[in-house]
């Protein structure tokens, strides 16, 4: 039996329940007597609902209730953004502001009559001009500086980048576009709302129960200990499940009208219309360096589009102050106002886009120059935070580049583009530098050590599939020196202590060391109670001298002296000792700055008479600290680079350029890379704990697995073929 431990290769605690069918996720909660409800999304993009005829669907069989704008109950209060996804509350009133935003609930016995009672509505519109697209815009564009979705300085300044860009012997001014991409989770959002009086409990696929819990509350009017939210699995998240979109609230408003359970279930169109998307962006970079390569200037400017509702930032220049040592940097963010949903944050909000121009500028760099794109960076490297002047709590950015490079093969990159072939296929090498970010957020746990030799984790975390269950499993493990197969672990609850929200990278981080701090603590009750106990072989012994291993109590430099868990328990008839786990991050206001880094590189193939890009070989070398478990990290970077090779080659929710309404809601039109767009994915994880940044030396890899892909791609392609696409996805039209 093996102790799989932090830094094993542990198999996921739900993955049999996941291949075998026993996982149960949001939809497949049965509560007894629970109706259905279908969302009416408005065909319109811009204009007001006249009037819905709702007298068929209310006399169509099964049908119990039609809830619109003018019937349904009281909001109590909006809940404050960004994570209430709108600022407006659903069936607030009779403005349309972007097609398929939800005008109507029909409520019935089944799904299917649901659906039949939707299809029976007959809505009345003034149709109105809609703004289409993210061009169409443009000229309107501006700062937004108020509300809560403003979650970036929209500018920043720091020296004099105009002179020195005039100063510069070497400049560049080139503009980027990303498009606007879908979360696609393999799972549609679902809700199952019922009441007991003033009390709600919601099953929600949601990405933070505690988060979203006190936002449904301040909704309905009910103080946050009458709510309770439960997540058991969700089938992926990617960001979208981290807010709150109006079908959450509107399944416990149809329950409160009809008076029993209501569940929802949105469409998969519903996914690519009501739970946001990741906004599309224009961007332009100005650089000003020497003739070694050394940078002088950035400035980074973007545009992304925004709903009417809401001014939200797709900040993709809010990462350039701190990635490179420049003395002279501008950035500005501004947002266009167009008739679609609010965006959400998409697997590295901002940062994504952002490294897409700004590593792709520094390519155009290194071969304006004749000068390495590896040693371009190297040049450029910041010993220390270049915005707040700290140091970093632990980067091993150039390792990154060094074993990233080595293991790719980089020195038999002829640098010359098209001078690499491989029968018929032009061959491309680029690479990209990655850099984001930690963030940590406040974070509680619990541990109980049982009287029967077993603990138990309990933690509001959310499993959204990057193997959070099983790697907090191991650190708790670690501390009481349990086998991880003697530790369980209950999560996705408001009832359990207050994790972290599974978003931002932060479980690692965060959840992480809420956990090993509240084993630490049962693991010194049991101590304390070992070395009370006259009958222990640990009485009177220094707590200091007494380690946990093979499910007990042991002195140091004695290994035979000590107990397991078991048998010190029983034998003072203690059934459990809890220990509690509180963390509290120093913040940005800590001693050090602390981000993850990462170093991609690409292959790929371009057939000389069919401009299609292949990515047949990809490494990329992380940086995040101490690694909790190889087998989950590595699956999780290979996702986070997929994801993002979908970004760079194929993914684009293409609004249509009249209406604004999105051309492919749906998988059938929505390309998204399956196994055979995928070539060999190599993972390195350089390792260093970084201690000063949590006691778990353990940081965030899911989104830092995404930053940077996308450039490293596109200056394969570049090399491969002598074309620079600054558009992204890389199609083959534009390679024609």
């Amino acid at each position: 039996m093996t102790d799989d431990r932090i830094g094993d290769p542990m198999r996921r605690v739900e993955g049999r329940d996941k291949v075998t069918g026993a996982a149960r996720y949001t939809a497949d909660v049965r509560t007894p007597g629970a109706a259905h409800a279908v969302l009416v999304g408005s065909a319109i993009p811009r204009g007001r609902v006249l009037g819905i005829d709702t007298g068929p669907a209310e006399r169509s069989p099964g049908v119990l209730a039609v809830i619109t704008h003018r019937n349904r109950p009281a909001w109590a209060a909006l809940p404050p953004t960004p994570y209430t996804a709108e600022g407006r509350l659903p069936l607030a009133d009779d403005r349309v502001h972007y097609a398929g935003q939800y005008i109507a609930v029909v409520v019935a016995e089944t799904r299917e009559q649901a659906e039949r009672g939707a299809a029976l509505l007959r809505v009345d519109y003034r149709e109105e001009t809609p703004v289409p697209t993210l061009d169409a815009a443009l000229p309107d564009a501006y700062v937004a500086r108020e509300g809560g979705h403003i979650r970036f300085p929209p500018e920043y300044r720091r020296g004099d980048p105009d002179r020195a860009l005039a100063d510069s012997p070497v400049r560049l001014d080139l503009e980027y576009r990303t498009a606007t991409l879908s979360h696609a989770p393999m799972e549609p959002s679902a809700t199952l709302a019922r009441w007991e009086g003033d009390r709600l409990t919601i099953h929600d696929s949601t990405q933070a129960v505690h988060l979203h819990r006190a936002l449904v509350a301040t909704a309905f009017g009910l103080p946050e200990e009458n709510v309770r939210m439960i997540s058991s699995l969700v089938g992926g998240g990617f960001g979208n499940k981290s807010f709150l979109w109006p079908h959450v609230l509107l399944a416990p408003l149809a329950a409160r009208v009809v008076r029993r359970p209501v569940r929802v279930v949105i469409t998969r169109r519903q996914v690519f219309t009501g739970t946001g998307h990741m906004a599309a962006t224009v961007q332009t970079v100005r650089l000003g360096a020497d003739r070694t390569g050394r940078l002088r200037a950035i400035v980074h400017d973007s545009v992304n589009q925004t709903s009417f509702v809401d001014d939200r930032q797709e900040g993709a220049p809010g990462n350039t102050p701190q990635v490179y040592a420049v003395p002279n940097v501008a950035t500005r963010i501004r947002v266009a106002k167009v008739n679609t949903g609010t965006s959400g944050a998409m697997r590295t909000p901002g940062d994504s886009a952002g490294a897409f121009a700004l590593e792709s500028a520094l390519d155009e760099l290194a071969h304006r120059l004749g000068v390495d794109p590896v040693e371009v960076r190297r040049r450029n490297h910041a010993d220390r935070h270049p915005v707040s002047g700290r140091p970093w709590s632990g980067k091993q950015l150039l390792a990154c580049y060094e074993q990233g490079a080595e293991r790719f093969g980089w020195d038999r990159r002829d640098p010359r583009p098209r001078s690499m072939t491989s029968g018929d296929d032009l061959v491309g090498y680029g690479m990209a530098g990655g850099q984001r970010t930690e963030h940590q957020r406040p974070a509680r746990a619990s541990v109980d050590l049982t009287d029967d030799g077993t603990a138990v984790v309990r933690s509001g975390v959310v499993e959204i599939g990057g193997g959070t269950l099983t790697t907090l499993t191991q650190v708790a493990a670690e501390a009481l020196g349990l086998d991880a197969a003697r530790v369980g672990i209950r999560h996705g609850d408001t009832d359990l202590p207050a994790g972290p929200p599974t978003f931002g990278s932060m479980m690692s981080g965060s959840g992480a060391s809420a956990v090993h701090l509240a084993a630490l603590d049962a693991r010194r009750a049991a101590i304390g109670l070992a070395v009370r106990d006259r009958r222990s072989p640990l009485h009177r012994a220094d707590p200091g001298d007494v380690v946990a291993r093979a499910g007990g109590l042991y002195l140091r430099d004695d290994p035979d002296r000590g107990e397991s868990y078991r048998t010190l328990l029983r034998r003072n008839r203690v059934n459990a000792l809890r220990g509690d786990g509180d963390f509290r991050p120093a913040g940005e206001h800590g001693p050090h700055a602390m981000a993850t880094f990462a170093a991609h590189f690409t292959e790929v193939r371009v057939d000389r008479n069919l401009p299609r890009v292949r990515v047949v070989r990809h490494v990329a070398a992380f940086a995040v600290g101490r690694v909790l478990n190889p087998r989950t990290a590595r699956n999780q970077a290979q996702g986070g680079i997929i994801m993002r090779m979908g970004a760079a080659l194929m993914e684009d929710q293409r609004p249509d350029p009249v209406s604004g309404r999105f051309l492919a809601p749906a998988l059938t039109d929505y390309h998204v890379p399956v196994h055979a767009d995928i070539g060999e994915i190599d993972v390195v994880f350089v390792q260093e704990p970084d201690t000063n940044a949590n006691p778990v030396g353990s940081k965030g890899l899911g989104e830092i697995s995404s930053v940077g892909v996308c450039a490293s791609i596109a200056n394969a392609v570049h090399h491969a073929t002598g074309r620079r696409i600054r558009s992204l996805p890389i199609t083959p039209d534009k390679l024609l």
